[in-house]
């Protein structure tokens, strides 16, 4: 479709500015798990680091060296050059990554968070660079998102491709919005999200009743939950109209991940009004230069600025349609979500596990066990292998009862920076070689990443290299469905390879 050059122009640079501005007005906020009630007045434009920008800049110097080639295993490349994020599906993907395994089973194997932000967040790259090809833009989106994630993840990414590419055409914001969901399963989570958020407005309710109704519905404990969170974009752009403080406002206001919120309404609102709908105020207070990570700041040709990031794009984009118009026919293949048997593709994880006992027997159990070490004959048939860092362990739940479950820990290398992280479901208490390192009984679902562990704890505790350290847990008051995790990690978050779990 022909869009007209200016008006494509200007677009692609509201689109960036959006984003810039709606991040920073999120980012005070970011996880907070209660409604706020921000006005104007109340608006601190931060302009540090994002992920929701910077990712997105790293993944221009790939499209600018593929092109329409581009795919997940080049982006994979991207990952393990240049990205060192820790947190969450990031961290997941990244150690799978080193364990060899590509997309989609990068993004989906041992993946706590493979519905999380963290893809949705950089789809606006993909409108950008196909204006007006929903189609295409969805495809990249979905080569971006399968490598750290998995089904609604990716999904969510796609949407938001789609529906920003549809608007750079002109259409109004539903028209948008529906382009974006015929890119995805009628039946998806995140689909049926999106259409119940836009139900609401269609239905007039009351602004201050869409909170409640939409985490009554879909609300998670995770704040970062892809579905959940595009409710929220969905309902603040119907409900914000063409004020983009009110938007944006309305997106940080319901809470939960107020930056990604905040950045993702931002950039459509731009993509949809161009440059002049954004406040004299905050144009004037934003800085062009964009601010970067300290890990990504000495990557090679990385755009330093709204303007040179929006220049080349379009000279991008312009490459990348004329292969289109004058190149062979091409056709851009569904996603579909991957699955897989663990048992194939992680290293197994060995556990005691006694449900039911007194604290006088596991204290017993505690002392042979550290007296003689791992690999002795005791215990035997109370012996399981799990596979994973997410242990399932409903099967061994009886009537309420506490339980105790032991292993032995070794890591390759020895470490001044380890830590270990320990969640469940239900109250936890953790020793590590006989001492207590942990005791959570706010009965929080786990949430196992390692800077922001809910249902337990990440704590600190230098290790030594190929020395085994006992690991005691004590569940308490166990019921079905019921899930532990033990990781050990370093403080950027990221977690540590080559971890054996023996007993």
């Amino acid at each position: 479709m022909k869009i007209d050059k200016k008006i494509y122009e200007d677009k692609v640079r509201a689109c960036w500015i959006g984003k810039a501005m709606g991040g920073g007005i999120g980012a005070p906020y970011e996880g907070v798990p209660y409604q706020l009630f921000l006005t104007a007045k109340d608006i601190y434009l931060d302009q540090g680091p994002n992920d929701d920008l910077e990712l997105q800049l790293v993944w221009m110097l790939y499209a600018e060296k593929f092109g329409l080639e581009l795919d997940s295993a080049a982006l994979t490349e991207g990952w393990r050059q240049h990205i060192k994020y820790g947190m969450d599906e990031y961290g997941a993907a990244l150690r799978n990554m080193r364990r060899g395994l590509t997309p989609p089973l990068s993004g989906a194997v041992d993946n706590w968070f493979k519905d999380g932000m963290g893809a949705a967040i950089r789809a606006e790259i993909w409108a950008c660079l196909a204006p007006g090809r929903p189609e295409l833009a969805a495809y990249l989106a979905s080569q971006d998102a399968s490598v750290d994630h998995c089904g609604d993840g990716v999904w969510a990414e796609m949407y938001i491709a789609a529906a920003c590419s549809a608007a750079f055409t002109g259409c109004g914001l539903t028209a948008a919005m529906a382009e974006g969901l015929k890119h995805i399963p009628a039946d998806c989570r995140t689909a049926q999200g999106i259409r119940f958020a836009t139900g609401l407005w269609h239905g007039r309710v009351p602004y201050t009743e869409l909170r409640w109704r939409i985490m009554d519905r879909f609300g998670s404990h995770n704040f970062t939950d892809c579905v959940m969170e595009l409710c929220f974009v969905t309902a603040a752009m119907l409900y914000g109209g063409n004020n983009f403080e009110q938007t944006v406002l309305h997106a940080v206001n319901f809470g939960m991940d107020t930056d990604c919120t905040g950045a993702t309404c931002g950039a459509l609102f731009g993509i949809l009004h161009g440059t002049k709908a954004f406040p004299d105020r905050l144009t004037e207070e934003m800085n062009q230069e964009i601010t970067v990570s300290d890990f990504l700041k000495d990557i090679p040709g990385l755009p330093r600025s709204i303007d040179e990031f929006t220049a080349r794009i379009i000279t991008l984009a312009e490459k990348m349609n004329i292969a289109l118009e004058t190149g062979p026919a091409r056709t851009f293949p569904a996603y579909q979500p991957v699955s897989y048997n663990p048992q194939e593709l992680l290293p197994p994880v060995n556990w005691l596990v006694m449900p039911g006992i007194g604290e006088g027997e596991a204290l017993e159990i505690e002392k042979t066990l550290m007296a003689n070490g791992p690999g002795q004959t005791v215990y035997q048939e109370d012996r399981r292998i799990f596979y994973g860092t997410q242990l399932d362990l409903s099967p061994y739940v009886s009537c309420f009862n506490h339980m105790h479950l032991f292993t032995f820990v070794k890591i390759p290398e020895t470490m001044d920076d380890s830590v270990i992280m320990a969640c469940a479901d239900t109250g936890i208490t953790v020793w590590l070689e006989g001492r207590q390192m942990l005791n959570y009984h706010g009965r929080q679902l786990a949430l196992p990443a390692f800077h922001r562990t809910e249902g337990g704890s990440t704590f600190a505790f230098p290790m030594t290299g190929d020395k085994y350290y006992l690991i005691h847990v004590r569940l308490l008051f166990c019921r079905s469905p019921l899930t532990l995790s033990v990781a050990v990690g370093n403080t950027d978050s990221l977690f540590v390879s080559g971890v054996e779990y023996k007993i």
